[in-house]
């Protein structure tokens, strides 16, 4: 074989290489473009996540929220000293409590999709474009500009 058909062969090589790779690089991009759509027929909690949710999932977020409150209280001296007080209490206390109370079975998606529907004076929801909309929440401070 001469040298320039082992040239020749490597460059065709690198070239179905690259091409390959674009292709299956284009190809795994495709789920993370597609639109999330929510069946409401077949969407929530079902008996059997209900169950393990009341058999195991709230005990155990009864117990990491009973343990974050108490980590947090012992770490409170030390993170008031490094200035970091509100992400301590963050995390190691609001954030384990309001987990307590995520919807009986539901996944953190369902349970927001769920309170996102409770009507709230507070709230603003404008419709753009089926489904999508915008929420404003009257509490906050909205700067609107032309």
């Amino acid at each position: 074989m001469t040298v320039k058909a082992k040239n020749r062969r490597t460059v065709k090589q690198k070239v179905f290489t690259v091409a390959a790779s674009l292709s299956l690089l284009v190809a795994s991009m495709q789920p993370a473009l597609a639109a999330i759509e929510i069946d409401e027929t077949d969407f929530g909690p079902s008996y059997e996540t209900m169950v393990v949710d009341t058999v195991v999932g709230k005990p155990l977020q009864l117990v990491t929220a009973v343990a974050g409150t108490a980590a947090y209280l012992v770490s409170l001296p030390f993170s008031l000293i490094g200035g970091n007080a509100d992400q301590a209490q963050q995390k190691l206390f609001v954030e384990p409590w309001d987990a307590m109370g995520r919807c009986l079975g539901c996944t953190v998606a369902e349970d927001n999709y769920y309170k996102s529907q409770v009507d709230n004076n507070n709230i603003i929801r404008i419709v753009v474009d089926q489904p999508s909309e915008i929420l404003i929440n009257t509490n906050d401070y909205v700067v609107v500009t032309p």
